[in-house]
């Protein structure tokens, strides 16, 4: 279901899921604000960056503490990877915080982590790409996928939910809240993404709006609940904010907008055990 998300001005400028603050669930979908990098990181960015111009990691490291901080704890508690499109989603433990941020990064693929340790602080990034964040209610496991188109078609989400299940969640009991992406306004793609999806599901042709040129307007965070709902999530236990990151890059980060030398948002998530 389509929710206005709440933006919260703390030391970090986020927006919070009204379905995850009904149950408590402390989660954050950090906008660009906030922070201490400078341009064109500037100024809450999570990620040294790709293109020629590299943020600072003192920087980096210090936003983190910055978006900790909301949790009430520090970058040690935050277990973060670095993403590569893939479908790896793994179990994080007591031994992996601080992972990426004081710690040494995994040394495998991985664009998911789930976890049932308290105070552990699971982050995902994206610019434009679809952040994902998952909650079981009633076991008190929780989960954050990166989804891409990439993701997407492999399922990231459907990989999470198993993972969790694995743990002892049950579907009914796992709210999902999508986070702010490149909106069906602003994200073109080509005919053989069309051709992908609807593949693996005819009923995806939906997600996709055709334009003059051969190419499509995809729909991430309605396809995005698809896949969800498709892996067992009620439509009412989903949340989705539907602000489009290329539409808003006063606030957000986009790749398609601004390319590599730009900054990266993260999403954060943690078990809820010790924030009732």
């Amino acid at each position: 279901m389509n929710q206005q998300f709440l933006l919260h001005k703390d030391t970090a400028v986020y927006y919070t899921s009204p379905l995850f603050d009904t149950y408590s669930v402390p989660h954050a979908f950090f906008t660009r604000h906030g922070g201490v990098s400078a341009s064109p990181f500037d100024t809450l960015n999570f990620a040294v960056g790709t293109g020629e111009k590299r943020d600072d990691a003192q920087s980096v490291l210090l936003n983190h503490r910055i978006a900790a901080s909301v949790f009430g704890l520090d970058e040690t508690s935050v277990c973060r990877t670095y993403q590569t499109h893939s479908t790896t989603v793994l179990l994080a433990d007591e031994n992996d915080r601080g992972r990426g941020t004081v710690l040494p990064p995994y040394d495998c693929d991985v664009d998911g982590l789930v976890t049932v340790c308290e105070e552990l602080i699971l982050s995902v990034r994206s610019a434009d790409c679809v952040p994902i964040l998952l909650y079981d209610v009633k076991n008190d496991i929780c989960g954050a996928v990166h989804s891409g188109w990439r993701g997407t078609q492999g399922n990231i989400s459907g990989v999470a939910i198993e993972k969790m299940c694995a743990l002892g969640s049950d579907k009914k009991d796992i709210i999902a809240a999508i986070g702010p992406c490149a909106g069906v306004c602003c994200y073109e793609v080509g005919a053989e993404l069309y051709h992908i999806f609807t593949e693996i599901n005819k009923d995806y042709s939906k997600y996709f709006v055709p334009k003059e040129n051969g190419k499509y307007f995809l729909d991430l965070t309605g396809l995005n609940t698809a896949v969800l709902i498709n892996n067992g999530i009620d439509d009412n236990r989903i949340s989705a904010c539907n602000i489009c990151t290329c539409c808003n890059t006063k606030d957000f980060f986009s790749h398609r907008v601004m390319g590599k030398e730009r900054g990266t948002m993260a999403s954060f998530i943690m078990n809820r055990r010790k924030a009732k």
